[in-house]
């Protein structure tokens, strides 16, 4: 069983490489979060965007991005933070993985309330995460979870 649950999370993180792959360098991570393309947000279609501009594609992260201080963003600028926050929610998802792996002691692939006392966010929004109200919640069940919290 063991085997299995190894193969299973070494897929699930295979996985989640690859749906997070760069599309010109903004992963779908980051898209599903923008909703508005460089091209789009570029209204002067100058191939840069200016602080007002940038709103529709990164909020109130101008200055992070602007990495130059030039008081533009070009499509690389915004590409490469697009990649650091991809590499960032890639390791956090592996971390999150392997607790989760460690808490699910009959490694059957879910969590019952008692497996869950070992992840203090899971077992306090418990019932809220149990979306199909089996009385255990699945790995995707507190990601998605959890990302809806964000």
């Amino acid at each position: 069983m063991k085997k299995i649950q190894a193969l299973l999370i070494a897929a699930m993180l295979t996985t989640a490489g690859t749906a997070f792959a760069d599309h010109d360098g903004m992963g779908e991570h980051c898209k599903m979060h923008t909703k508005v393309t460089f091209e789009q947000a570029d209204k002067d279609k100058d191939g840069t965007l200016d602080r007002e501009e940038a709103k529709a594609v990164c909020g109130e992260k101008f200055d992070v991005m602007d990495t130059d201080k030039d008081g533009t963003l070009t499509k690389e600028e915004l590409n490469a933070c697009g990649r650091k926050k991809h590499n960032e929610h890639d390791k956090l998802h592996q971390k999150r993985s392997k607790e989760f792996a460690a808490a699910d002691r009959d490694a059957d692939g879910t969590l019952t309330k008692e497996e869950a006392k070992k992840l203090k966010k899971v077992y306090k929004n418990f019932d809220a995460i149990d979306a199909d109200k089996d009385g255990t919640v699945s790995r995707d069940e507190v990601h998605d979870f959890m990302h809806k919290a964000q």
